[in-house]
C-alpha cells in the first residue's frame, strides 16, 4: 500500500466500459442545450442544408452545429478552432455531440452560412433563460469615452 491515493491503469482494458453519461451530471448546462435545441424548429428559423442532400457525403447535422456553438456561447469559446479542440478533448462536448468532431472549416461555415437563424436561435434561448428566471437584474454600465493618447516621453 503506497502513501497516495493511486489512479486506475491507463493500459487496463475494461470489459464494460462506462458510457459518456455517467460523467455528464444531470444538473449540467450541456443537458439543457441538449434539451433546448432538440425542441427547435430548424427548418423554421431559415437553418440552410437542413435537409441532407441524395449524393455525397453526407453533412454534420446542423442542430448538432448548434449545439457546439451554443456551448462555445456559454462557455466563452467563440473562435472554431479551439470549438475543434474541445470537441476532441471535453467530456461534456463529447456527450452533446455524440462524440463527433467536426473541423474548424466546417463549424466556420456553419456560421457563416446561418448568421440570421443562429441569432434566432440563440434569441429563443435567451427567452427561454428569462421565462425561467435565470437571469438576474444587474445592471451594466458602458463607457464611450475615447481619448487621445500620446506615448512620448517629452
Amino acid at each position: 500500500m503506497g502513501r497516495f491515493v493511486e489512479g486506475q491503469d491507463r493500459r487496463q482494458s475494461w470489459l464494460l466500459p462506462s458510457s459518456l453519461d455517467d460523467y455528464v451530471t444531470a444538473d449540467n448546462p450541456v443537458r439543457v442545450i441538449e434539451v433546448f435545441i432538440d425542441e427547435l424548429d430548424l427548418g423554421a428559423l431559415g437553418f440552410t442544408r437542413f435537409e441532407p442532400a441524395a449524393t455525397g457525403r453526407p453533412a454534420h447535422d446542423p442542430a448538432t452545429l448548434l449545439k457546439l456553438h451554443l456551448y462555445g456561447y456559454l462557455n466563452r469559446v467563440p473562435w472554431s478552432r479551439r470549438l475543434e479542440r474541445e470537441a476532441q478533448r471535453t467530456i461534456e462536448v463529447m456527450w452533446l455531440t455524440g462524440r463527433l468532431a467536426p473541423d474548424h472549416k466546417t463549424i466556420a461555415n456553419f456560421r457563416r452560412d446561418n448568421g440570421p437563424a443562429i441569432q434566432a436561435a440563440c434569441r429563443q434561448f435567451v427567452v427561454l433563460c428569462r421565462d425561467l428566471q435565470l437571469f438576474t437584474g444587474a445592471t451594466v454600465a458602458l463607457d464611450g469615452s475615447k481619448f487621445k493618447a500620446v506615448n512620448n516621453r517629452d
